[in-house]
């Protein structure tokens, strides 16, 4: 696959971490708020495999929990230190927001790459080391795409593998990669960054993205305008539970800012953005509308999803095609239209993506 010329980044207020001569390959960096129970879920998973790598350190950020978050977190550094393994933490006076918190957990990351993982979320048995081999590779990875798959409460007896029986694949083209990728890059558990090779570049600084509700999104989509290569793991090593999504407006965060914010990141690269936002709008929003209307969470403000979604993509003509009819049609006749559009989706995918059915390249 072609290397795309790459564009250089804006700068607008460039942030530099050091990173300490003896830094850890890789941070898991956790945000956690008043989630003790999947906390815990989580760092269980991580502590054998995490022993079996002590070049890796996880790094948990406690939004000001009034649970029992503080007492999870303690039992566990006790018995990663049992195990040999680094479990570093950190706690906030007050609750900082979920984007305040996740730009702590990327100053405080010591890691040369960075996996920020979120608390209700599982890395599968042996996930851990379908990552690791790349990180040490000499030819070292600019982002790392571990794909996933759902759980609602047994993450091994619903465990999932890549029914190709695909590996993974390596990218060289930052518009491939961005297609594959697409709306996931949102998905904060699904992406690990060569943190080292993005603090070499021009980049804004992610605190300007505060309130965004997208904030991973500013140490994420740089690393596109300056891409070498990167890595997608099809195996899905990461369990991402159903039904914690809740606080936000779909319309708004994933209309307006993350087409505003997209934008803003890949200044002069319409391709790229292009490649995020059509999958986002063609095949991402009918499902996630169908899984919303069909659970009748109201958390997510669908009521003005509409308003939000038209002004963000009216002019793309995928959203009339695809995501207003599923948005607006009665229940049962939006599922029939949005089962139709995952089929010509997955036609248009194999047609425009040769190649991604091989086993590994």
């Amino acid at each position: 696959m072609e290397i795309e010329n790459p564009v250089e980044a804006i700068a607008h207020n460039q942030s530099v971490v050091p990173t300490p001569s003896q830094a850890p390959l890789l941070t898991i960096a956790i945000p956690t708020f008043h989630r003790a129970e999947t906390l815990a879920g989580l760092l269980a998973a991580l502590e054998p495999q995490v022993a079996q790598f002590p070049q890796v350190e996880v790094l948990v950020s406690d939004n000001c929990s009034e649970d029992e978050t503080p007492a999870v977190i303690a039992r566990f550094q006790s018995r990663f230190a049992a195990a040999g393994a680094t479990l570093r933490s950190q706690r906030h006076a007050e609750n900082i927001g979920a984007d305040a918190n996740f730009n702590s957990l990327y100053r405080a990351a010591r890691g040369r790459f960075l996996w920020v993982f979120g608390d209700d979320d599982l890395i599968a048995p042996g996930g851990l080391a379908q990552v690791v081999p790349h990180l040490t590779a000499p030819d070292e990875p600019d982002l790392i795409y571990a794909t996933s798959y759902a759980f609602r409460s047994d993450p091994d007896a619903e465990r999932i593998h890549d029914p190709l029986g695909r590996r993974f694949h390596t990218i060289t083209s930052a518009r491939t990669f961005a297609r594959v990728v697409n709306v996931m890059f949102t998905f904060i558990s699904g992406i690990i960054i060569n943190r080292e090779r993005l603090e070499s570049i021009p980049h804004e600084d992610p605190s300007a993205f505060i309130g965004t509700n997208l904030v991973q999104l500013s140490w994420v989509l740089p690393l596109l305008l300056v891409h070498r290569r990167s890595i997608v793991l099809w195996d899905r090593p990461v369990a991402g539970r159903i039904g914690h999504a809740h606080g936000y407006a779909l319309g708004k965060v994933f209309g307006e800012q993350l087409a505003s914010t997209t934008t803003r990141l890949l200044p002069g690269r319409p391709s790229l953005v292009a490649a995020i936002l059509n999958p986002t709008v063609q095949r991402w929003f009918p499902s996630m509308l169908i899984d919303v209307r069909s659970s009748g969470n109201t958390t997510l403000h669908l009521d003005t999803a509409g308003r939000d979604l038209r002004r963000a993509y009216g002019g793309n003509f995928r959203y009339w095609l695809y995501t207003w009819p599923v948005l607006n049609l009665p229940l049962p006749l939006a599922r029939v239209w949005q089962k139709a559009g995952a089929v010509v989706w997955r036609v248009l995918y194999a047609i425009t993506l040769p190649g991604f059915w091989r086993k590994q390249t």
